[in-house]
């Protein structure tokens, strides 16, 4: 007998049970800080081949588009210095006297550094009894993007968050 909604143990996932872990070793955020995550998305290219009057489309080219992690920033785990941490782990340097660009031993993101920086990057759903129902694996994923936390405001007492948009190459659902 096939189950359906009537039944007491069909259960749909549920947004806001799923963890993240992201980044490794010195570069690892704490899986309670985030807040948000977007799950992977992929898109197909079309192309087109005309003949008299009529189109027709072959599939291209696979690509995914990039995820945003939003966290909240607690004071005791410094997660803002944490980011900037995985950030200079990818190869950034700051343009100071101790980054040695003038001698020409400044040196600059790469791949490598920046895929290594943040490791893998699970984003799990879990059930209600907490057991991992879906995972998605982002391979190579790099950071492209940071935001500490926007403005700061006399008049709110939001939490501050931090958004981090990170590339990859494609997602795997495990």
């Amino acid at each position: 007998m096939p189950i359906s909604w009537t039944d007491a143990k069909t259960a749909p996932k549920r947004h806001f049970q799923f963890y993240v872990s992201f980044g490794a070793g010195a570069t690892e955020i704490p899986v309670w800080t985030i807040k948000t995550v977007t799950k992977p998305k992929a898109n197909v290219s079309s192309i087109e081949h005309s003949f008299l009057n009529h189109t027709f489309k072959y599939p291209g080219r696979v690509t995914w588009d990039n995820i945003t992690l939003t966290m909240v920033d607690p004071v005791d785990q410094q997660t803002a210095k944490t980011v900037l941490d995985a950030l200079v782990a990818s190869g950034y340097q700051y343009p100071n006297e101790n980054a040695n660009i003038m001698t020409g031993q400044g040196k600059s993101i790469s791949k490598l550094n920046a895929t290594q920086a943040i490791n893998d990057v699970l984003i799990k759903q879990t059930n209600s009894e907490g057991k991992t129902i879906e995972t998605w694996k982002l391979n190579n994923p790099f950071i492209v993007s940071i935001d500490w936390g926007g403005t700061l405001d006399y008049t709110s007492d939001e939490l501050n968050e931090i958004t981090v948009e990170l590339a990859f190459d494609w997602a795997e659902r495990k």
